[in-house]
């Protein structure tokens, strides 16, 4: 079967990973991506059932469809802005053309919001309301589709990628992981933040002589590679710090990050994975999604909020302290998460 898939494509470690468990769960099915972007066709030229189409191509490709799935975590999070709001409703238009066609459609994985105004909400029911499934990864965009009406088959189930086989990422050192962070907010504090960060990296390599890795979640429109590279050069142990970007390759990415002892998880996946392979992590949160997370896990350790990540709010010893001690990080003694109902009802979707 013929599948089309909606996502987000910007060479990002954790809605490539999504991409990628949908793809090896569903051997027997093709899917369609569509990105203009030649980094997006080198990322996924070894998956035999992936074909990476350019978005003009789209229109032409319905008539093979069967289905169309829009995957990902923050695909509702653009409601915000004028922008925002005239590209889901084009969103719509498109969705009401599949609709018309007979085509099945489902959103899976996802978050909602947040949102500032009631629009956004009235948009993402407008186009909720046309799919024949949903799954949201946390209580409160699960409670929002409770009070949506004319609403039915939606499920909660906790993050896609906690599916990921982590039996072969084992290996452990006592270098400490930070998912470096760029923001694209207009009140943007990002050299702050990274002065930081440059100051916690410092102190942890002082004080325990060990490594730091600057992992890079997003390598193109959201950078996170500049973010790790203002952080290595405001610091003062440069020979100690390695940056580690995703260029595409998962499992380099992932043998890597599984092999830190602690991480800093500003990315929200970094959070997922951290959890998933047993790792503690300090969690500094700039969205809902992550906050979302924390509290669904009854989370009672510390919490950094981004906007407050500055010197002049930061007690960094006392962080470096309990980054090496462990104390009031996150820890999950048992990160078998429920995740299996995505692809389960995507299953039931598209056999019917």
């Amino acid at each position: 079967m013929v599948i089309g898939v909606w996502a987000y494509l910007d060479n990002n470690i954790g809605d490539d990973l999504m991409i990628k468990l949908l793809a090896e769960n569903f051997q027997e099915h093709t899917f369609l991506l569509y990105s203009d972007k030649t980094v997006v066709k080198n990322t996924f030229r070894d998956f035999t059932n992936i074909v990476v189409k350019s978005l003009k191509e789209m229109n032409d490709d319905i008539e093979q469809m069967k289905v169309f799935i829009s995957i990902g975590g923050s695909i509702f999070n653009n409601l915000n802005t004028l922008k925002g709001k005239v590209s889901r409703l084009k969103r719509i238009w498109f969705i009401n053309k599949l609709k018309r066609k007979k085509i099945k459609l489902a959103t899976i994985g996802c978050n909602l919001g947040p949102y500032s105004d009631k629009i956004g909400p009235f948009l993402t029911k407008v186009e909720l309301r046309k799919n024949d499934l949903i799954t949201v990864r946390d209580k409160e965009s699960f409670t929002l589709l409770e009070s949506f009406k004319s609403i039915d088959n939606y499920h909660l189930a906790d993050d896609i990628v906690y599916l990921l086989d982590k039996r072969k990422f084992t290996e452990r050192d006592d270098s400490l992981g930070i998912t470096a962070y760029r923001s694209l907010k207009q009140d943007e504090c990002n050299y702050d933040n990274y002065l930081v960060l440059s100051k916690m990296v410092d102190q942890y390599i002082e004080r325990t002589g060990k490594e730091v890795k600057l992992f890079a979640f997003d390598s193109e429109n959201e950078n996170d590679l500049s973010a790790a590279h203002h952080i290595w050069d405001l610091s003062k142990n440069k020979q100690k710090v390695r940056i580690i970007p995703y260029l595409g390759d998962i499992e380099r990415f992932l043998k890597e990050f599984s092999s830190c002892d602690r991480h800093i998880a500003i990315r929200f996946h970094g959070a997922i994975l951290s959890d998933l392979f047993g790792i503690p992590f300090l969690p500094i949160v700039y969205s809902n999604k992550m906050l979302n997370f924390l509290n669904d896990n009854e989370h009672k350790g510390d919490i950094i909020m981004l906007k407050d990540l500055k010197m002049s709010n930061i007690n960094v010893e006392e962080i470096v302290k309990k980054l090496i001690s462990r104390e009031a990080l996150f820890y999950s003694k048992n990160s078998s998460k429920k995740s299996k109902s995505h692809f389960a009802e995507l299953r039931n979707l598209i056999n019917q």
